[in-house]
């Protein structure tokens, strides 16, 4: 009497569980067109779910082939697949072959002990052993793999109720498949059942909403640098560059602190492009923003201002250090050709340095600049000119 009790009391748990999983179900279905890795096999884990729960809750009345065999097998599958997830999206390898054959071998396991040898016991070490093996290895992915730019709450929190849920099911393997308890009690509205099948059925749909989160924060930090860098290069875009400048400016003129602007161009990129065609021009660019990158400092900021223009913004530097460092970029620059399936491409660039003054706006500085760039231009490209310090 006390199993069929049981499943009154836990179908609201059941029902609730199972439109979570829907509307998880739901959501990934919606983000797996952005592409990212993982999504597809959470998604999967959640539809397994979705048949997993009505199995398990209609053991009174489905046979054994269904209650106990496809529902546990289900219950493997969608505890397998959200690991796969996990560790896709996380770059990590997913293990597929190894978590297939555990799925083989419980489900051949399920069919031996309810077909040929009915022992609910050994079923129950089976389905929950190999369930908690899995959660207890997702537990230490997500704790261990985080993505370090993510925020570290929802992997920390995924795995704690990873391993909750691994837990949760190697005690009851352990209790029961031990002898500790009584089998028949195994549905019974005791309240540790009530408990541990309740916080079970709480747990799943919650480590998928955590899925979702974790994908719609990768998505955001993506849209976020995709917005504030350029596509090519990965430099700043203009916009994101006087942004951080003007801040910096700011800073400046409350601290008292020198800093210089650097404006460069490509010499003869057009020709360049004629002769060696785009891709060779694309490659160039590539090459002068690695070299950018490997001389800047924490605290320089550098941007692509757009076509072969670029710029570099040098905090708490004094007039001399600057007009060293840009001289060393140019030198680095014209030693140090692009490489493309043509070959070699030489290429110089020209330079215009402006030194902030006290009172004078952005656009100011980045007017001096550019007059000095335009005056390198016009000495014969491939030098460094600074601009003259206004009266």
């Amino acid at each position: 009497m006390a199993v069929t009790q049981s499943i009154p009391i836990l179908l609201p748990v059941f029902v609730v569980t199972e439109l979570l999983c829907a509307c998880n179900t739901v959501q990934l279905w919606s983000l797996k067109k952005a592409g990212v890795a993982g999504t597809r096999s959470w998604l999967l884990a959640n539809a397994a779910m979705l048949g997993y729960l009505p199995a398990l809750g209609l053991r009174m009345v489905l046979p054994l082939i269904f209650s106990v065999v496809l529902s546990n097998g289900l219950g493997l599958v969608a505890a397998s697949m959200f690991y796969i997830g996990c560790a896709r999206f996380l770059g990590r390898p997913s293990h597929a072959r190894p978590l297939a054959l555990l799925v083989l071998a419980g489900v051949a396991g399920l069919l031996g002990f309810t077909l040929l040898l009915d022992s609910m016991r050994v079923r129950v070490v089976i389905a929950s052993g190999g369930i908690s093996i899995v959660f207890a290895a997702t537990a230490w992915l997500l704790f261990r793999h985080r993505i370090a730019s993510h925020r570290a709450t929802v992997y920390w929190l995924g795995a704690a109720c990873s391993a909750v849920t691994s837990l949760l099911h190697l005690g009851r393997a352990v209790y029961y498949g031990g002898g500790f308890g009584n089998i028949s009690d195994l549905f019974a509205t005791t309240v540790p059942n009530v408990f541990s099948m309740s916080l079970t059925a709480a747990l799943v749909p919650g480590l998928s909403m955590l899925a979702v989160a974790m994908v719609q924060e990768y998505l955001l930090r993506d849209a976020t640098w995709r917005a504030e860098h350029d596509g090519m290069t990965g430099l700043n875009t203009r916009q994101c560059f006087e942004s951080r400048s003007m801040q910096l400016l700011q800073q400046a003129e409350a601290d008292g602190l020198s800093l210089c602007l650097l404006l460069m161009d490509l010499d003869h990129f057009k020709q360049i492009n004629d002769r060696h065609g785009h891709q060779a021009g694309d490659q160039v660019l590539l090459t002068f923003s690695e070299l950018l990158r490997q001389g800047m400092r924490p605290t320089d900021v550098t941007g692509r201002m757009g076509g072969e223009e670029f710029a570099l913004l040098l905090p708490q530097t004094p007039p001399a250090q600057a007009l060293a460092m840009a001289e060393n970029l140019r030198l680095r620059a014209a030693e140090i050709p692009a490489v493309s399936l043509g070959g070699s491409i030489p290429y110089s660039v020209s330079m215009g340095l402006a030194v902030w003054q006290p009172g004078m706006s952005f656009t100011e500085l980045y007017r001096h600049a550019d007059q000095a760039l335009y005056a390198a231009k016009k000495a014969g490209r491939n030098q460094v000119m600074q601009a003259a310090q206004p009266a």
